[in-house]
């Protein structure tokens, strides 16, 4: 298992992820970019949540979307929220 070291310790990532999934697409137009994404998880081959939230904004400017793991997401999301 892969391990990563922060201020707190040592802890460990998942090398098999539970609930995955989705499709994030962003296009780039004249006056900006539009993000989306679906909201299913899927829990195996199967979709067991219908309602994952994949996008999030980050400041003023800025929208953070992403796809697989979506305990990695949160993660990032803990971060995000404590540097802001």
């Amino acid at each position: 298992m892969d391990t990563l070291l922060s201020s707190e310790g040592d802890s460990q990532r998942t090398q098999y992820p539970y609930v995955t999934g989705t499709s994030i697409i962003a296009i780039k137009y004249k006056d900006g970019i539009l993000m989306a994404a679906d909201m299913g998880g899927s829990y195996g081959s199967t979709i067991r949540y219908k309602s994952v939230e994949r996008l999030k904004q980050v400041g003023k400017h800025s929208l953070i979307g992403a796809s697989g793991e979506i305990s990695d997401f949160q993660e990032i999301l803990k971060y995000l929220d404590e540097l802001m």
